[in-house]
């Protein structure tokens, strides 16, 4: 377990965090601009200007202690064992690739294999490159090995596709995933876009004005935090299967306890992703809709009902063993006499979905 807590005034407002995040997996820390998320990496790395300023700490990696105020404990950052990608790749400029990957890996005990990553990585053709010759997504993944080689207890990734364009960043993402898959490493990864979230979140911090407002699994918080679905207001998660690749209608269709149909590209038979639905693009109906355009269709239990803030309804209901929700109004709830238990169908389009 990987404990966190600092208190420290910035420039524009006080920056007081605690949290706990998973030693294993990809915990996102996640926020809008401005709300504070770097300048808790830097504090957790040690790179942060904090100088003649009194910071407040207990900063603990699986029982080792990395800061604590109280004990005047403060580890150097090239002895805290933590590896930090940041936005921009930092390579060295007079360097090769090669020489770049190997300068921190030959300062240290690791026991990975740069041959290992180098062709995980798919970098072996890079080796003699210099940064100026690399693209966006090449200097990051050159980045990624570098960071990994030093076989870091925590590793950092602060927003690594944000300078990226569209192709660069879906190169890239199976190369993250890789990394928790295989290398059995944490990570705490900062983005402010929910489909990287989707993506690669195994647990969630959700961060605004310099605290941790809530965290836990991205399932549940996708339904109660309006920030983490960049107010679209309550949102749910469906785990799916791909079991069908309709390249005609440029349609996948998915297997989540039942079948539903999403517009999307760049899939596989059998891939596991996620997909996020906002409550407000969901209707309920007593039966099956004759001749619609909208694709899915599917049948629910009604588990619980909820008055929004919005004066509308929140609907919670079970599709399968997964939680879906729909935001109606009163007069809604009362012509269909929508009830705890009541057996109902959910319709929502297939372009509806963030994948």
């Amino acid at each position: 377990m990987i404990e966190v807590n600092y208190k420290h005034k910035l420039n524009n407002f006080l920056l007081d965090i605690s949290f706990t995040m998973p030693d294993k997996g990809i915990t996102v820390l996640f926020g809008p601009s401005g709300s504070g998320k770097t300048s808790v990496l830097n504090l957790m790395s040690g790179l942060g200007n904090d100088k003649n300023k009194k910071i407040n700490s207990r900063f603990i990696i699986n029982d080792r202690v990395i800061d604590d105020s109280i004990n005047r404990i403060k580890i150097q950052p090239w002895f805290r064992n933590i590896a930090y990608v940041f936005q921009d790749h930092r390579l060295f400029p007079h360097m090769t690739t090669k020489q770049n990957i190997l300068f921190g890996y030959n300062r240290c005990n690791s026991e990975l294999r740069p041959e290992v990553l180098i062709e995980k990585f798919k970098i072996k053709e890079l080796l003699e490159h210099y940064p100026e010759q690399l693209s966006g997504g090449q200097k990051q993944r050159v980045s990624m090995v570098r960071a990994l080689l030093s076989q870091p207890e925590l590793l950092i990734l602060d927003e690594p596709l944000a300078s990226l364009d569209y192709t660069s960043r879906q190169e890239l993402l199976p190369y993250i995933e890789c990394i928790h898959k295989e290398l059995d490493i944490p990570i705490i990864y900062v983005s402010h876009d929910i489909k990287e979230v989707l993506r690669l979140a195994d647990y969630i911090l959700i961060m605004d004005k310099g605290k941790i407002v809530d965290q836990g699994d991205i399932a549940d918080l996708c339904i109660s935090q309006p920030l983490l679905t960049q107010q679209e207001g309550a949102s749910f998660i469906l785990e799916a299967r791909v079991t069908k690749i309709i390249e005609e209608d440029k349609l996948v269709q998915l297997d989540c306890g039942e079948t539903i149909l999403i517009t999307a590209e760049s899939m596989r038979l059998n891939d596991k992703i996620r997909v996020l639905i906002h409550a407000r693009d969901v209707s309920l109906c007593l039966s099956p809709p004759q001749d619609s355009s909208i694709l899915n269709c599917v049948p629910i239990c009604v588990d619980e009902i909820q008055a929004d803030e919005n004066g509308k309804l929140r609907v919670i209901a079970k599709i399968g063993k997964q939680t879906i929700v729909s935001l109606i109004s009163h007069r809604s709830a009362r012509q269909l006499n929508i009830k705890k238990g009541k057996q109902m169908y959910a319709q929502f389009k297939a372009t509806a979905m963030i994948k």
